[in-house]
């Protein structure tokens, strides 16, 4: 089974410098290249963030039926989640359950607000396997982004606290849906924030597992980020997986086979979105 994230960069119009490069940055301008990579992987269950209801809908206007070399259809389905939605292959699972929970700008003890533009959210999903019946909770999400560094640009106090917060009450309902189905279950996402951070410190201590170190084969070792936005794009050193902020994290997973651990980074990709599709193989 094939599992998928990736953060689209919520971006539906183009501006003046894209334009000056003979690029477009909007949402029909990039779509194209989001749907390429998703179907080059054909995963069974991609969990996104930063989705426009515009996006969404140019996207699964290509993806609900897919037409293979083998003569089958693939027939993919969309859950919305506001802007951390699901899609998932609909002719090889079942959805049993599915909710979405968009996280509170406050964050008790720090002043300020930590939910920018409401998009810092998680949606999830509990699927079963069509053909052999195993059931898994699979759970995408977008946590908050500032820095608690003083010296960033970008600094906010209580940062590193609120993705600690937020994430928390996400394993919170992972472990419910766990315990309610008897299953594995699956955290991916954008975190916004690295293995050695204080959110992540939290989610391996409540049990959950970055499956980047449990693949048997190949493993991904790159950052999977790099400069695409309003200002243009360009490709860049890849980076180390200690710099990583996309994550796929297990729990409840002994029987649990991860056999790759993968990113699509082909250049085309590179003025797609900021993140690179994160994707792993896993046998249940």
């Amino acid at each position: 089974m094939i599992l998928m994230s990736n953060n689209q960069w919520k971006c539906d119009y183009n501006n003046e410098m894209w334009r000056s490069i003979g690029e477009d940055c909007s949402a029909e301008g990039r779509v194209g290249g989001l749907v390429r990579a998703y179907l080059e992987i054909m995963p069974d269950v991609i969990g996104l963030q930063e989705v426009s209801v515009h996006m969404a809908d140019l996207m699964m206007e290509k993806m609900k039926r897919v037409e293979l070399p083998d003569g089958t259809v693939a027939r993919y389905e969309y859950i919305s989640g506001g802007d951390t939605p699901i899609v998932y292959r609909s002719d090889k699972l079942l959805l049993i359950e599915s909710g979405f929970f968009r996280y509170s700008e406050d964050v008790p003890g720090y002043e300020g607000k930590f939910n920018n533009f409401e998009t810092k959210s998680y949606a999830y999903g509990v699927f079963k396997d069509r053909k052999d019946g195993s059931t898994f909770a699979l759970m995408t999400t977008h946590l908050w982004w500032m820095s608690s560094n003083p010296t960033s640009p970008y600094y906010q106090n209580g940062s590193d606290e609120a993705r600690a917060y937020q994430i928390m009450q996400a394993s919170a309902k992972m472990d419910e849906l766990m315990a309610k189905y008897s299953c594995t279950g699956i955290i991916m996402g954008d975190f916004n924030a690295t293995m050695s951070s204080y959110a992540l410190d939290a989610l391996q201590w409540a049990g959950w597992r970055e499956v980047h170190y449990l693949a048997t084969g190949d493993s991904d070792a790159t950052r999977g980020h790099h400069p695409c936005g309003p200002n243009g794009y360009k490709r860049v050193d890849m980076g180390t997986f200690d710099q990583a902020i996309d994550h796929i994290m297990l729990k409840n997973g002994d029987n649990v086979k991860v056999n790759y651990f993968r990113r699509l980074t082909d250049e085309y990709f590179d003025k797609v979105s900021d993140h690179y599709p994160l994707y792993v193989d896993i046998t249940m």
